[in-house]
C-alpha cells in the first residue's frame, strides 16, 4: 500500500488551502497503486518522525510532502533523520543544484536544504523545477503545489508497473436510503469489485454516483451491468460511464 504524510502548520490552521492530495491520489490510482492512509501533521520533529516511523514500517511506499524549504519551520529532513536514526549529511548533488538555482541568493539557510538523511539520493536535478529526494521506499516532496506536481509523473515512473484498476460509474436519480440494503448485498456477492456510493447535493442531473473498481475488466463490467439493470427497473438510472466502456442495459448500450 501507499501512505502519504502531509506536513505543515499552515494546513492544519487553514492558513493555506491544501492542494497536493488530489494530484497524488489520482496519480497513484491511475497506475494501479492504492493509497490506504493519509495523515496531516504539524511542523514538529516529534509529529513528523512519529508518523513516518509508524507508516514506513507497513507501507510499500511512503510519500511526505512539505517542510523542505529554507525557513526555520522547514524541519522535515531533520525529522526524517530522527525517524530513521541516521545523521544528516550534505549531499553534493543537491548543493550544486541549489547553487545553480539560487545563484547570488545562495546562503546558509538555502544550503541547509542539501542536508539529507544518510542513505538518501537526489534524482532528476536536470529535469523540471525541483529534484526528487528518495530514501529506499520513501519519497520526499516539497509542499509548494507547483513544485510537487512537477515531480509526480517522475515519481510514478520509478515505480514497478501494476495492473490498472478498471472503473464503472453509475449515475442515479434516487436517495441512497432507497437502495442501501440492496447495494450491500451486491457488494457481498462480488468482493473482487469495490462499490462506492457518493451522494451529491443541489445537482439537477443526478443525486448519487456509484463507482465500481476492480482489477479485472470483465468482473467490473458484469457487476456494473447487473446494478445498472436493476436501477433501470426502479426508474432511477440516469447514465453510466467509466473506463470499462459501454454497459448494456436492457439490450441497449448505455455509457461513454
Amino acid at each position: 500500500m501507499v501512505s502519504i504524510v502531509l506536513i505543515g502548520d499552515e494546513i492544519l490552521s487553514a492558513e493555506v488551502q491544501e492542494r497536493n492530495l488530489y494530484p497524488l491520489l489520482s496519480g497513484f490510482g491511475r497506475i494501479g497503486y492504492e493509497v490506504r492512509e493519509v495523515r496531516i501533521v504539524p511542523d514538529t520533529i516529534a509529529a513528523i518522525a512519529g508518523a513516518v516511523r509508524d507508516l514506513w514500517a507497513r507501507s510499500e511506499y511512503l510519500i511526505t510532502a512539505g517542510g523542505v524549504g529554507p525557513t526555520h519551520d522547514d524541519i522535515t529532513l531533520e525529522a526524517l533523520a530522527v525517524a530513521f536514526s541516521v545523521p544528516l549529511e550534505e549531499d553534493p548533488v543537491m548543493t550544486a543544484f541549489l547553487k545553480e538555482r539560487y545563484q547570488d541568493r545562495f546562503s546558509p539557510t538555502v544550503a541547509k536544504m542539501a542536508l539529507l538523511p544518510q542513505g538518501s539520493e537526489v534524482l532528476g536535478c536536470d529535469q523540471g523545477w525541483w529534484p526528487l529526494i528518495r530514501r529506499g521506499n520513501l519519497f520526499v516532496l516539497p509542499g509548494l503545489p507547483r513544485a510537487l506536481e512537477d515531480k509526480i509523473e517522475r515519481l510514478l515512473a520509478l515505480l514497478p508497473p501494476r495492473d490498472r484498476l478498471w472503473t464503472a460509474e453509475i449515475f442515479l436519480r434516487a436517495d441512497e436510503s432507497l437502495f442501501a440494503r440492496w447495494l450491500a448485498a451486491r457488494q457481498s456477492h462480488c468482493p473482487a469489485v469495490t462499490i462506492g456510493s457518493y451522494p451529491v447535493a443541489e445537482n439537477q442531473d443526478y443525486r448519487v454516483r456509484l463507482v465500481l473498481r476492480g482489477l479485472l475488466r470483465d468482473d467490473v463490467l458484469k457487476e456494473a451491468r447487473e446494478i445498472a439493470c436493476w436501477m433501470q427497473q426502479q426508474g432511477w438510472l440516469v447514465r453510466t460511464g467509466g473506463s470499462v466502456g459501454e454497459i448494456m442495459v436492457d439490450g441497449l448500450a448505455d455509457g461513454i
